[in-house]
């Protein structure tokens, strides 16, 4: 088998060291040029970018050398000297190819492998921003593309060797790939240059969204922060949660049935937003909202982290968190976040998930703007608008005609978002609550389709407001007593 990789530059200014160091990998060759550099700086430059780096701590030492293009192996056996290495390959899937990446490296000394530890993943993405200030976030020196069907692999050998790109991810089911590029290319105009090349039928920034703020209404005192304990599940297909984490001792470990970080995989489920948690607490059945009927059904949850430290994530792991979602059997997925910029990309994946059965709901969002939230505003997902206890509407909910439910959207937590313990309120907490029911109704009806999820949904709702749809409470509320018409 022929092993094919293009390049990917990276280069780091040294701090107290004015020597910058260049490091290039093509195929199975390196090229590089260091000068007195600690070995762990230049390791830690394959760690950012996705590479399993792991090494002896004690090797505090520095190297100095240079190649050209010379096969990895022996570059690192004339540079690493006195110590060991191992070098990992994988295969990124794809529809050209199965392309190989650079998946991890070892460097120890000889005999005693067994002190390496693992340098720090990457735990924050680096984002950027268009030339205006309203211009979306996308992850810097990062593209989402799919070829052409017929393209050829050398077609598109070409195409990266001339980006100066590499692959570092695909979602094989839709045909796309994750490129990084080099440092300060500007994506915006990159993007709209390979709109017009011949072998690439979509192309995106990889971009990016903030999970959004669920407002605290009220804190609560220490002796109201106890931790739930959630009803038993049956073990029905999981209702997964894609969001910032969970954070475990909040009562809920017996519903979790999976753990999954698809930001970056080599990282824990740590919530340092608090946002996921929350979520989970209220589809485990765990927390009631306000207006809400409680039952002594359990959902397993999924909980699947999306989002780095900062609450920021990208398109690429939310495709990812929607792949595993579907490979772990999900039949609900629920995303209590949102984002006004549209994606060719997103709704391919939720597009791909409901053709597998899958019902997908969303917060409609957490502004009355009127305006259309995505994923929320894609055809056939279940958008969810917000409502205060006494089933008023929330003065902070999104409307629109792409709104399907409204639902409860205050809880009192015993887990703050970027915030201590309390009353908060929001579309989230609404989405959350119209899943889990979804979910139930799926554990009652293990035969039912997504579809007739949806019905059943739509002719379970009080209708309010305007007869029939409208924009502030969709088809209509699922308060309490709609709660029990569904649960029929």
């Amino acid at each position: 088998m022929k092993w094919f990789w293009n390049s990917l530059a990276i280069t780091c200014l040294l701090v107290g060291n004015a020597m910058a160091f260049n490091l290039s990998l093509e195929n199975d060759r390196v090229t590089m040029q260091v000068d007195h550099t600690p070995l762990r700086e230049v390791l830690q430059q394959f760690a950012d970018q996705g590479v399993r780096v792991q090494m002896d701590p004690t090797l505090d030492v520095l190297i100095t050398g240079s190649c050209r293009s010379a096969p990895i192996e022996e570059a690192l056996d004339a540079l690493l000297q006195p110590f060991a290495y191992v070098v990992t390959w994988e295969l990124v899937p794809g529809p050209i190819a199965d392309l190989p990446r650079l998946a991890e490296i070892q460097v120890f000394k000889r005999g005693e492998n067994k002190r390496v530890a693992p340098l720090p993943p990457e735990t924050k993405l680096r984002l950027a921003r268009g030339p205006l200030p309203d211009s979306p976030l996308f992850v810097a020196d990062e593209i989402l593309l799919r070829v052409k069907p017929g393209t050829r692999l050398d077609e598109f050998r070409v195409l990266l060797r001339e980006l100066g790109a590499s692959i570092i991810g695909s979602i094989p089911e839709l045909g796309i790939y994750q490129l990084r590029l080099p440092p300060g290319v500007n994506i915006p105009d990159l993007v709209e240059q390979l709109k017009r090349n011949a072998i690439l039928a979509d192309v995106e920034p990889n971009y990016a969204e903030r999970v959004q703020r669920t407002p605290m209404q009220q804190a609560l005192d220490s002796a109201d922060g106890q931790h739930p304990t959630p009803p038993i599940h049956s073990g029905a297909a999981p209702l997964a949660i894609l969001d910032s984490g969970l954070l475990g001792g909040v009562g809920i470990d017996s519903a979790v049935v999976g753990q999954y970080n698809a930001i970056f995989p080599n990282a824990g489920m740590n919530d340092p937003q608090g946002h996921g948690t929350q979520m989970a607490l209220v589809a485990a059945g765990a927390i009631q909202p306000g207006g809400a009927a409680s039952s002594s059904e359990g959902v397993p949850l999924l909980a699947i982290r999306a989002f780095d430290e900062q609450g920021a994530t990208s398109n690429f792991a939310l495709m990812r968190a929607i792949q595993y979602a579907i490979e772990k059997g999900a039949r609900v997925v629920n995303l209590s976040w949102g984002t006004e910029t549209d994606s060719r990309f997103i709704a391919d994946a939720i597009s791909y998930a409901q053709s597998k059965g899958v019902v997908v709901v969303a917060a409609a969002g957490n502004k009355p703007t009127g305006k259309a939230v995505y994923p929320a505003a894609y055809p056939g997902v279940v958008a969810v608008s917000a409502l205060n206890a006494d089933g008023t509407v929330w003065n902070q909910s999104n409307y629109g005609n792409f709104v399907t439910v409204s639902a409860p959207g205050s809880a009192r937590f015993p887990v703050g978002h970027e915030g201590p313990p309390g009353n908060y309120a929001g579309t989230s907490i609404a989405s959350a609550m119209v899943a889990r029911e979804v979910s139930l109704y799926f554990s009652r009806n293990p035969k039912a389709t997504a579809n007739d999820a949806i019905r059943a949904l739509g002719n379970a709702v009080t209708d309010r407001g305007d007869k029939g749809r409208d924009p502030i409470y969709g088809f209509g509320a699922l308060d309490a007593a709609a709660q029990g018409r569904l649960r029929k």
